[in-house]
C-alpha cells in the first residue's frame, strides 16, 4: 500500500488471477485507475511511477504553448509508449516562436506557418507525425488543464505530400547480406533482434522489452502488455500472441533463460542495425521495415487477417493493410 504526503491512500497492490493488479485510490489523480502486471515487481514499479507523478502538482494553468508542452512532458507523456520519440519534437516546438504564443490565441494560421517552416527542414511524413503529437497535447490542455480553447486548431491543418505506407523491396539476397553483417558484430543480440523481428513482426521496442517471463515455449504463447495510443487513453492492453515456428527455433537455441530476451539498449540496437545495413549497402532500409516484410510474408504464406493481427497487434484492418505488401515477391 502506498500513501501520499498528506497520508491519503495512493495505491493498493493485490493479487489478480495469475498477475498483480494496482488500484489507484486518490480522488484527484488524472490517469489510468488500475493496471495488471505479470509480476509484483512490475506492479510496484508502476505504482512508484504514479506516486512520483502526483508529486508534480500543476499549480497554475499554462499560459503559452511552451508552458503547456513542459507540463505535458513532465506529466502524461511519461505514460506514453512512444515517450522518447515524442519528447524531442515537443521540446523543439517549445523553444521555437510557436512556444511563445498564448494558448487562447492559437489559430490555424500559426500552425500553417509552423508547418511550412518545418517542411523546409524535414519530410512531410515527419511534419504529420509531429502535428499528431500537438493535436493530442492541445486536447489534453483543453480537457484536463482547464485552458479555455473552444476548438483545437491543429486538427484542421493539413500536410500535403504525405505518402502512404512504405513498401520496402527486400529480396532474399538482401536478407542474407543484412544478416551476415549483423552476424559479424561482437554482440550476437544484434543478429538475434533482426531475426526475431522478421519472424514475429514485432516492433523493436516490443522485442527489447520482452523477458523470458513473457514467453511460454511449451504452449508457444507470448504474453505481452502494450500501451494504447495516447489519443485513445493511457491504459495497457494485454495480448496473447502465438509464437511462430521460426521464432521458437531462435529461442530454443538460447541457453540463458533469465532476464531479457534481447540484452540491448534502444540506442545500441539502433546503432548496430544502422551500421549493418550500411555495410550491406541497404541505405534505405529501416528497422521498422522488417515489420512490413514479416507481415507481408504472413499474407503470402496463407495466414488470414485475424491470424496476422493477433501477431502484429493491429486492431484496425485498414492499418494492417498498410503494412501488407503481399503482392510483392518476398
Amino acid at each position: 500500500m502506498y500513501h501520499t504526503n498528506d497520508d491519503t491512500e495512493m495505491a493498493t497492490i493485490r493479487r489478480s488471477g495469475s498477475g498483480w493488479q494496482v488500484l489507484i485510490r486518490r480522488k484527484n489523480y488524472v490517469g489510468p485507475r488500475s493496471r495488471t502486471f505479470l509480476s509484483r515487481d512490475l506492479a510496484q514499479s508502476w505504482a512508484d511511477a504514479v506516486e512520483e507523478r502526483t508529486k508534480k502538482v500543476f499549480l497554475d494553468i499554462p499560459i503559452t504553448l511552451g508552458e503547456a508542452i513542459n507540463d505535458y512532458i513532465n506529466g502524461p507523456l511519461l505514460l506514453h509508449r512512444s515517450a522518447e520519440n515524442e519528447k524531442y519534437p515537443l521540446r523543439v516546438t517549445a523553444e521555437s516562436w510557436l512556444g511563445d504564443i498564448p494558448l487562447i490565441n492559437l489559430q490555424i494560421k500559426h500552425f500553417a506557418v509552423w508547418r511550412d517552416e518545418r517542411l523546409l527542414k524535414v519530410k512531410p511524413n515527419t511534419v504529420m507525425r509531429e502535428l499528431r503529437i500537438l493535436r493530442v497535447l492541445i486536447d489534453w490542455v483543453r480537457d484536463e488543464r482547464g485552458v479555455e480553447i473552444k476548438d483545437n486548431p491543429a486538427r484542421h491543418l493539413r500536410v500535403r505530400g504525405t505518402g502512404d505506407a512504405r513498401a520496402p523491396f527486400f529480396t532474399d539476397q538482401d536478407e542474407k547480406k543484412l544478416l551476415y553483417e549483423l552476424s559479424q558484430m561482437s554482440n550476437p543480440n544484434h543478429l538475434r533482434l533482426a531475426k526475431l523481428a522478421l519472424a514475429t513482426s514485432f516492433r523493436r521496442s516490443e522485442l527489447l522489452s520482452l523477458t523470458w517471463r513473457n514467453i511460454d515455449l511449451k504452449k508457444r504463447i507470448i504474453y505481452m502488455y502494450r500501451k494504447n495510443c495516447a489519443a485513445t487513453d493511457y491504459s495497457s492492453a494485454p495480448r496473447l500472441i502465438p509464437l511462430p515456428c521460426k521464432a521458437k527455433k531462435i529461442l530454443d537455441e538460447l541457453s540463458e533463460r533469465q532476464g531479457k530476451i534481447i540484452d540491448l539498449t534502444t540506442g545500441a540496437a539502433r546503432h548496430g542495425f544502422d551500421k549493418a545495413r550500411k555495410r550491406a549497402r541497404l541505405e534505405t532500409l529501416r528497422f521498422h521495415d522488417l515489420r512490413h516484410i514479416a507481415i507481408s510474408r504472413m499474407w503470402s504464406s496463407g495466414m488470414n487477417a485475424l491470424e496476422i493481427s493477433a501477431c502484429s497487434g493491429h486492431r484496425d484492418i485498414k492499418m494492417l493493410m498498410r503494412y501488407s505488401h503481399y503482392q510483392l515477391s518476398f
